[in-house]
Parts: C-alpha cells; sequence; structure tokens
C-alpha cells in the first residue's frame, strides 16, 4: 500500500502527516485531509479543534497544502511468509 507523507510545522515543531485526502475549497484553494503518524509506537494529537464545548485535541485536521513541506510517497513492504512443512 502505498501512503503520501509530508510534514507540517506546529508550535515550531515538524510534525509527519499521511495525507488522507485533497479537495479545493469554493475560494480555490486546495485543503488537505491529513493524520498525523504516531511517533514511537504511541498516536499524537498535535492539532486542536474547537468546538461549543470547547478546545479538543485531535489526531486529524484540514490543511491547506501550501502550509504542508518535504512531500513524499511511502510503500509498505508486504512481510513475506514462511510455508510449513509438508504444505509445497
Amino acid at each position: 500500500m502505498t501512503r503520501i507523507i509530508a510534514f507540517v510545522r506546529i508550535q515550531n515543531q515538524k510534525v509527519a502527516v499521511e495525507i488522507v485526502n485533497v479537495f479545493t475549497a469554493g475560494d480555490g484553494r486546495r485543503i488537505a485531509s491529513v493524520e498525523a503518524l504516531p511517533v514511537n509506537g504511541k498516536t499524537i494529537r498535535p492539532f486542536t479543534q474547537y468546538s461549543i464545548g470547547g478546545p479538543v485535541q485531535s489526531s486529524e485536521a484540514r490543511i491547506p497544502v501550501a502550509f504542508l513541506t518535504d512531500i513524499g510517497f511511502a510503500v509498505d513492504i508486504p512481510v513475506p511468509t514462511i510455508a510449513e512443512v509438508g504444505s509445497l
């Protein structure tokens, strides 16, 4: 599976994100739906979303494509399975 990976700067830190979707807003801006990638196997929530109940930390956000840097592809290589004895 191929994933599109990029970085976004949040409070002077670069956060690795996966680009899930890109769409064009009504005014012509290109907006990317992104999800923060785990750090050391742990989910991080670097984005703040505001709602009626107050601010909430989230791992997903919609960001203008212009704010994304170092965009590239990451390919997951499947792990080969070992044949069982007698299955050949």
